[in-house]
Order: structure tokens, then C-alpha cells, then sequence
């Protein structure tokens, strides 16, 4: 996620949540971070060339989620600078790059922001898709009062794009899924 490897895990638990957070607390030991939330509490800790966070979510009063995510910290330090491999429109920020890999099924999604009009980025945006083997699903576009949603195919492949203009700013969300 936004270039650093990063595994996670869901657990849902028809145990207490007392005990869940018991449970946690003592396999992380000692030396670990503790943040209570609303629903729940958050964990974090480092452990050598990874970072711990567990968050445990409190559902019913014997039933809780536990979200358990691993970041490589050195996997985040040679990720630093890796370029993003895809055209962006100029004066585009990237908000988040997350990827994930699934039984062979290979997902990314792009968030950005720039100041772009709508049709701007769909047009740029389109093209890049395009160029990588993915085609306009024209049946499946939608037009918003504030944006677009358009959605891509190919072999082995299809793609969503939703653009939304808010406050002088567009936010694009480009989600692309390849398949074995």
C-alpha cells in the first residue's frame, strides 16, 4: 500500500472482546503502542524489519472483528522512490497506491487529485488504459451531476474510472484488475 508490502488479515471471533484484546496485549508483550478507539483499540508495535498494527473492532458483546496488518520496513525503504509506472495527468498528486494479489488475480488502485476538468483526466486517463490492452465499456458509463464513472475490459483484464469534481478539485479513483 502507496508502495510499501504490506499483509493483512481479517479474523472475526465469536470470543469476548475482552479476551480477544487479552489476547493481543500479551502476544504483543510489553513494548507495543495501545490507542482506544470508539469501538474498540488499535495496537501497534515494531518488530524488527516489520511494523504490527492490530485493530479489534468490538461487533456484539461476544462477537469481535480483529484487522491485523504487517508493513516491511525495509521493503517501504527500497519502495521509496519507485517510480508509479503508469501516465498521470500533469500536476497530479497520488493520494494512495495500493496493489494486491489474489489466487493469480492482480488488483491496483490509484487515487488522485489535481485541478483538472472531468472530461480532462477521462480523456488522459482513457488513453493510458487504452495503450495497456483495456477498452471503453460504453454501456456501462455513467454520467453524475458532479462526475463520471466509466467502466474497461479486455482480455483478462477490466478497469473502473470515477472522476468527481468537488471544490475546484477533481478526485480520481482508477481501479484496475488483471486476471490469470
Amino acid at each position: 500500500m502507496n508502495g510499501i508490502p504490506v499483509r493483512m488479515q481479517r479474523v472475526l471471533s465469536d470470543d469476548k472482546p475482552k479476551a480477544v484484546i487479552q489476547f493481543y496485549r500479551a502476544a504483543l508483550g510489553a513494548k507495543h503502542a495501545e490507542q482506544k478507539l470508539p469501538d474498540g483499540i488499535l495496537f501497534a508495535q515494531g518488530r524488527g524489519d516489520y511494523f504490527v498494527t492490530v485493530r479489534v473492532k468490538v461487533l456484539g458483546p461476544s462477537f469481535t472483528e480483529t484487522l491485523v496488518s504487517v508493513s516491511d520496513v525495509r521493503g517501504a525503504e527500497n519502495a521509496a522512490n519507485r517510480p508509479l509506472g503508469f501516465p498521470i495527468p500533469a500536476e497530479t498528486q497520488v493520494l494512495s497506491d495500493m496493489e494486491s494479489t489474489d489466487a493469480g488475480k492482480v488488483s491496483r488502485q490509484l487515487v488522485l487529485m489535481n485541478n483538472h476538468s472531468i472530461d480532462a483526466n477521462v480523456a488522459s486517463i482513457t488513453k493510458a488504459l487504452q495503450e495497456r490492452g483495456y477498452e471503453p465499456q460504453s454501456g456501462d458509463t455513467q454520467n453524475l451531476e458532479s462526475g463520471r464513472v466509466l467502466m474497461f475490459g479486455g482480455a483478462n483484464r477490466e478497469a473502473r474510472l470515477v472522476v468527481v469534481r468537488k471544490d475546484g478539485a477533481s478526485n480520481v479513483v482508477l481501479t484496475t484488475v488483471q486476471m490469470p
